[in-house]
Formats: structure tokens, C-alpha cells, sequence
């Protein structure tokens, strides 16, 4: 049965902070001062710390969208699914939802979330295609394997491909939640000139704000980490034939009540030249500083 979920409610809210913590660069990164000449490989390397920014954002929005369609579709955590799917007052006319495989406690179960022809969420971002989403249990059961490919999907109109897969997801009342994402065969068309192969693995853990049996009650306190890895490489575009890798040094953090990462380093290698993205000492800013060779640049975040 279809039905449409908005991302606008408190559940959603919350999964909207979570998938925010896994996106190694969050926002546009801008230049605001620099210490030392330009170098073009430099640069080069800052280039590319701001593509991984774009790429990573269009893909990791995607385990929002698997929250929401899971939570609507009853399969939050041992509940078997619910083609009705969860009463709503400020329904939007998109993206829909579509459980195929029925009710029950037989899995997998196979959604299709259709954002039409051009879906506006309400970061202004408009989306297109389908997602098609498997779960092979329960969100939030250890066990389970979530599985989500688009299909004609684009974002602003850009076309975004791949595979994300979520696995280890739990919930406890002592550690919270946590969970794992891997995107492979990742690949995003900017423009006919840059096409950006994309490869990640994260592991996100709560580690403030946990709540005895509802873990969605207080949000303002929740504070997650963020760990792993990620891999770029240019299809078409400035360096083709080289692969730019990223790894967090310390854990990223990022506090459910503030819009950015607000601590962690993050360390680039790309053709030779590594860099380190610091994100600070915890306070909420929009500040963040990237060291590469002998270039020191603080940077604005910017959404």
C-alpha cells in the first residue's frame, strides 16, 4: 500500500540529526584566510576535500530516508510491518512510500519511495526517481541488513548511482543507538566534465543522551561519533587516475542540538599530499580548519 511520510515530524527530526553525523563534510567549505602561498597541488587536494563534501551529502541523506519509510512502515525495531502506515497531520504530496511484500513477520520486505518528477525537501534540495529500499529485518535489529539502490534518482538534478547498505543497527538503553553504512559502486554526475566515482564506511555511535526504553523522548541532549573511511576518484574530471582516500584521526562529533561537527580531525591523501581537517574543541561554531603541507586555512561551514 502507498502512502507519503513527511521528514518533518519529531521521529524524523531525529533521524535527520543522525544521518547529519555520518557526512564527513557537512556543508560547502569556503576559504576564509590563508598562511601560506597557493600551491596548485595544494589546492588540488583542498578540491578535492570539497568534492567528497558534495558527494558524500547526496548519498548519506539516504539512511534518513530508510528511518522515516521504516518507522511509517511499522518496522521499527521487532514490529512487524504496517501497510497504513503511521497517521500523520501534515502529510507533504511527496516523497511516497510503497510496501510491497505485505504484513507480517516474513522478511525481506521491498519499499519503493517515489519523490516523482521533482520533490523539494526542507532544505530547499529537490529530488527525483526512486529508492528502492530492502529490509531484511527489522530497523534497529543487530541482525539485520538494509539495502538501498536508486533508480533514475537525482539530486538538483545531478544523477547520483550506487549502493548503500546499513548493517549492525541497535538500540540500547545503556549504549543507545548504533549502526553501520557502506556505499559502494558510488557514482555522481556533477557535469559533463566531472563525473566522481564515491566509496565510505562509517560507524556511528551515540554517546550521550540515551533514554530508558524511548530513545527518541530528549533530543536536545543526544551527541553521536562518526568513524571510518572514504574513497574519491575522478571518472572525468581534474585528476583522473587517482584516488583520493580519507580516515578520521579522532572521532568526528556531532551534537544533535548543533548544526555542525563541532570536534574530530579527518586526514586526506591524495597524489602524494595528505592534509588534516580539523573540526575543533567541541564548542558549536561554524568553524573548521584544514592543514595541508605547510597551508593553514580556516574555513566556514557553510549550509
Amino acid at each position: 500500500m502507498k502512502s507519503y511520510f513527511s521528514t518533518n515530524r519529531v521521529l524524523a527530526w531525529t533521524i535527520t540529526g543522525v544521518a547529519i553525523a555520518t557526512i564527513f563534510f557537512a556543508c560547502k567549505k569556503e576559504v576564509t584566510t590563508d598562511t601560506a602561498p597557493n600551491n596548485e597541488t595544494d589546492n588540488k587536494t583542498i578540491g578535492v576535500v570539497q568534492h567528497e563534501a558534495v558527494v558524500s551529502v547526496m548519498f548519506n541523506d539516504w539512511f534518513e530516508t530508510v528511518g522515516t519509510v521504516g518507522i511509517e512502515q511499522g518496522m521499527f525495531l521487532g514490529r512487524q510491518a504496517n501497510p497504513k502506515g503511521t497517521d500523520m497531520a501534515d502529510v507533504p504530496s511527496c516523497p511516497s512510500s510503497e510496501l510491497l511484500d505485505g504484513t507480517g513477520a516474513t522478511w525481506p520486505k521491498r519499499v519503493v519511495v517515489d519523490y516523482g518528477t521533482s520533490c523539494q525537501d526542507r532544505y530547499g534540495v529537490f529530488r527525483s526517481g526512486k529508492l528502492n529500499v530492502i529490509f531484511n529485518g527489522p530497523l534497529f535489529s543487530p541482525t539485520s541488513t538494509i539495502v538501498v539502490e536508486p533508480s533514475n534518482y537525482t539530486v538538483n538534478g545531478k544523477a547520483v548511482d550506487g549502493r548503500l547498505e546499513i548493517s549492525n543497527a541497535s538500540f540500547s538503553t545503556t549504549t543507545g543507538m548504533q549502526y553501520t553504512i557502506e556505499i559502494t559502486r558510488g557514482k555522481v554526475t556533477l557535469a559533463d566534465t566531472l563525473v566522481i566515482n564515491y566509496a565510505s564506511k562509517r560507524t556511528i555511535k551515540q554517546i550521550e543522551g540515551f533514554e530508558l526504553g524511548q530513545p527518541f523522548l530528549n533530543l536536545s541532549n543526544d551527541v553521536y561519533s562518526v568513524d571510518g573511511t572514504a574513497s574519491l576518484s575522478y571518472e572525468k574530471g581534474p585528476a583522473t587516475g587517482i584516488t583520493a582516500t580519507f580516515a578520521t584521526q579522532t572521532s568526528l562529533i556531532k551534537k544533535w542540538a548543533c548544526q555542525y561537527i563541532s570536534k574530530g580531525t579527518l586526514k586526506v591523501d591524495f597524489n602524494g599530499i595528505s592534509g588534516v581537517i580539523d573540526y575543533g574543541n567541541g564548542d558549536c561554531d561554524d568553524k573548521a580548519t584544514i592543514k595541508v603541507g605547510d597551508k593553514a586555512k580556516e574555513i566556514t561551514l557553510k549550509p
